[in-house]
């Protein structure tokens, strides 16, 4: 009989003997680039998800599956040295959510989102302060070394915004990214374009933290629509001569209308 569930499939691929050549040579740090590729796919396609859409739906269902099967991968490894396994780690992780939401399986009250927040961030103080953990780290200490250098500088600015590190109103953001621009078009040694043009990005990350946009699913999605209009472009060109047979003007022109056309 064949295995039905995913935890079956993974224990199968892994069997000594029997399995797959490929799923027995891995470990954790092997399978860490795959996970990144994963949830890399996944943000793609939640950037790209269009509600009701039955393709879209899909395309992200199956991007979640191929996520969820890292972790079942890794559970399984860790299970085979006898360490923990899939139950465990959906047990751990319904305790956490109980032990953090006592204003709904406890006798907590709150008035609004914020408020879930502040207990939140309490009862994870307090978790650290029961496992022995240093409860006055400097600011910037542990942050994910996984996370985008867009999603890092977002994190940055949230964590300088809570001790009152931040600009005032949003104007006063716009007005540092202008400053910005000004100095990065000041410069012309390489040295100091790469530092200026950091400096751009990481205050246009704080507007857009300030206006509550995503940087990563912003950036993302607009790859999305510039891929999508760029095959517009393409297929003219290769219809009709190919790219040595065009010119600026005309590719820009078809460009234009590929940005008025239905995304």
């Amino acid at each position: 009989m064949k295995p039905t569930t995913l935890a079956a499939i993974m224990s199968a691929l892994r069997q000594p003997g029997s399995g797959c050549p490929w799923d027995l040579k891995q470990d954790h740090q092997t399978l860490a680039k795959y996970l990144r590729e994963e949830a890399g796919e996944t943000l793609d396609a939640l950037a790209n998800h269009v509600p009701g859409d039955p393709e879209k739906e899909r395309h992200l269902c199956e991007e979640l599956g191929d996520l969820w099967l890292q972790v079942v991968f890794h559970a399984q490894l860790a299970q085979e040295r006898g360490a923990w396994d899939i139950c465990d780690v959906e047990r751990m992780i319904v305790e956490k959510l109980i032990r953090r939401h006592p204003h709904i399986f406890g006798t907590c009250d709150v008035a609004d989102a914020d408020e879930v927040l502040v207990n939140w961030k309490a009862i994870k103080r307090e978790e650290k302060a029961e496992l022995g953990h240093d409860l006055s780290p400097r600011l910037m200490d542990g942050i994910a070394k996984a996370l985008s250098p867009l999603e890092e500088a977002m994190e940055i600015g949230k964590r300088c915004a809570k001790v009152g590190f931040e600009w005032p109103d949003l104007e006063g953001v716009l007005d540092k990214v202008k400053e910005e621009i000004g100095e990065l078009q000041a410069e012309d040694s390489p040295e100091r374009v790469e530092e200026e043009f950091g400096d751009v990005l990481f205050s246009l990350v704080q507007w857009a933290r300030k206006m509550g946009v995503d940087p990563d699913r912003a950036l993302r999605r607009q790859m999305q629509r510039f891929k999508g209009r760029f095959q517009k472009v393409e297929d003219f060109a290769l219809g009709n001569g190919g790219w040595e047979a065009q010119d600026l003007d005309l590719l820009e022109a078809v460009w234009q209308k590929a940005k008025q056309a239905p995304e």
